[in-house]
């Protein structure tokens, strides 16, 4: 029952993460009658089951310091409460939104519970993949945010239009070093984020990438089904000598070494 809980609370924050996407093409801030906007309607239900869980959650918490420290609590203390401000005041804000993007981080915990992930590696390739992702999708909410917004010491008027998919292509060029600056940052703040990021981020692109194409590209020499061959003891032993030294010294060499034997 904990589990099933577990995925529900996923699957809403998904939910929640691909309407932010949907609103991420509209300004930041605009004005939202909640009787006329299906997509505010939704997302205000999906808040309110996270209001309640948030409560259930923190009754049930042992350590209640640390309880507003956990992902989960900071993810859902920046995005539930503007969601009721909204609604409250007829006016759409996209805000911290994108910390919903998180929540991915829990994708291989959730693939295991359903029974989809069995083996090590494939934990271990899912698990970084996740983190890979939410880490790029957020960071690119923030810079989405403060350059649509521009900076406040400039009374918001250094801001540019960005859409949300360019500040991902942003985030990615620039975790890979390439920048080609075509889409570069504007305002103070999405400048100095950029910079702490690069370090960041270009330590987990050239950590997680090369690990990810390992385990993708991982596959065991000898893998498979085997059955039950008849034959001479010789012709085996030769065969299990042969697969040992060409591990070792290579497939050419062993071939040379076995082949006098065998015959």
């Amino acid at each position: 029952m904990n589990g099933m809980r577990v995925v529900l609370v996923f699957a809403l924050s998904i939910g929640a993460l691909v309407i932010y996407f949907i609103d991420s093409s509209n300004p930041i801030e605009s004005c939202q009658n909640f009787y006329k906007d299906f997509t505010l309607q939704i997302d205000m239900a999906f808040n309110v089951f996270f209001l309640l869980y948030f409560g259930l959650r923190f009754i049930a918490a042992n350590d209640k310091l640390w309880f507003w420290l956990e992902v989960n609590s900071v993810v859902d203390f920046f995005t539930v409460p503007p969601v009721f401000v909204s609604v409250y005041l007829n006016r759409s804000w996209l805000g911290l939104r994108f910390l919903r993007a998180l929540r991915l981080i829990q994708f291989s915990e959730i693939l295991q519970f359903l029974n989809i992930l069995k083996t090590s590696n494939s934990i271990k390739l899912v698990n970084l993949c996740s983190i890979f992702i939410s880490t790029w999708l957020t960071a690119a909410g923030f810079i989405h945010l403060v350059e649509n917004s521009g900076d406040p010491w400039e009374n918001f008027q250094n801001n540019q239009a960005l859409t949300y998919w360019e500040c991902v292509y942003l985030l990615m060029v620039t975790m890979s070093t390439v920048g080609y600056g075509d889409v570069y940052a504007k305002t103070t703040l999405g400048r100095l984020f950029m910079v702490f990021f690069i370090l960041g981020g270009l330590a987990m692109f050239a950590s997680y990438v090369p690990e990810i194409i390992e385990l993708i590209g991982n596959r065991k020499k000898y893998g498979g089904s085997y059955s039950a061959v008849s034959g001479r003891k010789q012709c085996l032993r030769a065969t299990c000598q042969k697969l040992l030294l060409s591990s070792l010294i290579g497939r050419n060499t062993a071939e040379l070494i076995i082949q006098p034997e065998a015959e």
